[in-house]
């Protein structure tokens, strides 16, 4: 028998369509979740946007008339391009800050490093109101700003030039995105190869030559993510410059979110929303082809982290050293002087937001706990997350085992797609959801926003397990199977033990998400608000120091449960070169 008779005869009989079923049945939710929860919401997000309003009421009637109103309006062209910019600015100077700090900490901290990191990520977790809220008390006309001011004699009274501007939009919008390009500048700088930079400087290149023909080339791709979501942020926040911009930081965001309240036009605010999505994908473009290099870093590239750089003992250079110092402390003031005013004055003895401090008071906590109303909207927001988070769990843990250990389709795509909910602008999330309940027949209330936060929190958690799981040595499960073990035994006996840290940290992370939302979940909880979305109501409509009182509260839970995350996430293992696990993971 030839070679080649011999393997017409072994050559395997095609499978049956049947048995290609099967073998995909495990995915099934997977589909499911991806068709229900990513692509049906945006698919009806766009097909809202041709139909018409009456009275509030959609009609079904095929038509352009939304998108002509909107391209033809020199006001809604005036602030889309004025949303673009801001944002544009917010990211840009986000970038400036952080990539200079994120190249500082991985090239010069030695055993500080990881406590340098986790100072710039923490803010991040701390809620988003509560950090709006603080630049009004620093910008106001009599904030700490204006104080400072003064008190120097560099102004002989008060301005109002630095809040309800469009600097103290761009200034906020910066102080949200800083930690998002640090994270991806960081993790991109930890990949470099220690060879290379080895290489750059035996050729006599000055740090300054390797930095601009080394470190950059490699790392511009990771900073163009982190500036592409910082982006994405700032073009999303519609609550930030309500807050801090009045008139003159009007964004198209604000617009948008009027028509699916007061204005009751749901197409004409998806149609506006479609236009901003448009512009926006165009800007990503532009960055993704300005940041594109040759060649891929691959993990095997990398080297054992980046060890830091020999003192100079000379005088220079103890100079320089103390100079670079001080300037990596101003970002984590930056950072932290808001948090550190709102909590000064939850214990301010005075109803007046301004300086200087009337005294030390409780009372602002004791009627936390007189207000029914806080109390209801703080059980209903645990009630959210406690159920969110296990929809997620559940939904994320099983997804990464099943892109972990069965081969899926464009199993890449599919996870993006997955992940997409939270990389899109939080405003546009939100009318899709809304509108996609509203089509299924999701009342507003708790299943309405248990809804629009799975759809975010569960890529986080997936994306965490699936990390971890990728780590892992895929003999283990393949020997208790072996052994005799059916599925549940194997997850239960031996997967699970291996991924528990990651579960718990992930829970928690999944947990204060949800917790301290409120873009998406104004739009969906109708008369049942979240605690959140209480605040935000109570601060329109008149202010009460409480508030400070309340942020505090929040900030300190959150970073608690935020620090115990991280605790229980890098419990058992630590990603490669030193950088956290769950650094990689974001």
């Amino acid at each position: 028998m030839t070679e080649a008779a011999a393997k017409e005869t072994v050559r395997p009989a095609p499978a049956r369509p049947a048995a290609g079923v099967l073998r995909r049945l495990p995915a099934a939710p997977l589909y499911f979740w991806l068709a229900a929860l990513v692509i049906a919401p945006n698919i009806l997000l766009f097909a809202t946007s041709f139909l018409s309003s009456s009275g509030g009421v959609l009609v079904y009637e095929f038509s352009l008339a939304n998108y002509a109103r909107a391209l033809g309006s020199d006001t809604v062209r005036l602030l889309i391009l004025r949303t673009i910019l801001t944002a544009l600015a917010a990211a840009s100077l986000a970038t400036l800050v952080a990539y200079p700090l994120a190249y500082y900490v991985s090239r010069h901290l030695g055993r500080y490093k990881l406590l340098a990191v986790m100072l710039v990520v923490i803010p991040l977790w701390v809620s988003l109101l509560i950090r709006a809220f603080a630049w009004r008390i620093i910008l106001g006309e009599n904030g700490v700003l204006n104080s400072f001011l003064v008190n120097l004699g560099l102004l002989d009274a008060p301005s109002d030039a630095f809040l309800y501007t469009r600097f103290a939009v761009i200034l906020a919008l910066t102080y949200m995105a800083i930690p998002y390009v640090f994270i991806s500048a960081y993790t991109a700088l930890e990949r470099v190869p220690n060879s290379l930079l080895e290489a750059s400087y035996d050729n006599g290149a000055t740090p300054f030559r390797t930095l601009l023909h080394v470190v950059w080339p490699l790392s511009k791709q990771g900073v163009a993510i982190g500036f592409c979501l910082a982006f994405l942020l700032a073009v999303g926040d519609y609550l930030t410059p309500t807050m801090v911009g009045g008139l003159d930081g009007t964004m198209v965001g604000m617009v948008v979110a009027s028509q699916f309240g007061l204005a009751g036009n749901w197409p004409y605010g998806s149609a506006m929303a479609i236009v901003l999505m448009m512009a926006v994908s165009l800007v990503l473009l532009a960055v993704t082809y300005f940041s594109r290099g040759r060649g891929i870093l691959q993990d095997v590239d990398a080297g054992a982290g980046a060890p830091p750089r020999q003192p100079d003992r000379s005088l220079g250079g103890l100079v320089k050293s103390l100079g670079a110092k001080v300037l990596l402390l101003l970002p984590y003031v930056y950072l932290y002087l808001p948090l550190l005013i709102i909590g000064v004055f939850s214990f301010n003895d005075s109803e007046i937001q301004a300086m200087p401090l009337g005294g030390f008071t409780m009372r602002w906590y004791v009627e936390l706990i007189g207000d029914s109303g806080l109390i209801e909207a703080f059980q209903r927001t645990l009630l959210v997350a406690g159920i969110t988070v296990g929809v997620a769990l559940v939904a994320g843990v099983g997804f990464a085992m099943l892109f972990a250990y069965l081969r899926i389709r464009w199993a890449g795509a599919i996870q993006g797609l997955l992940a997409m909910p939270v990389a899109i602008p939080g405003i546009v999330l939100g009318i899709s959801m809304v509108i996609a309940c509203q089509f299924v027949g999701i009342e507003p209330g708790i299943p309405r926003v248990v809804v629009g936060h799975s759809t975010f929190v569960m890529p986080v958690m997936m994306l965490i397990v699936l990390s971890r799981l990728k780590r892992l040595d895929p003999s283990y499960v393949q020997a208790s199977m072996d052994l005799g073990a059916n599925y549940v035994q194997t997850f239960r006996y031996v997967l699970f033990p291996m991924i528990r840290s990651a579960v718990i940290g992930g829970g928690l992370l999944g947990f204060t998400l949800s917790v301290d939302e409120v873009i998406v979940s104004l739009f969906l909880t109708g008369i049942e608000p979240t605690l959140p979305v209480y605040v935000w109501n109570q601060m329109r409509f008149g202010f009460t120091p409480s508030v400070n009182a309340i942020f505090t509260a929040i900030g300190l839970v959150s970073l608690g449960l935020v620090l115990l995350a991280i605790f229980f996430m890098n419990r058992s293992a630590a990603g490669k070169n030193g950088t956290p696990e769950w650094l990689s993971v974001r």
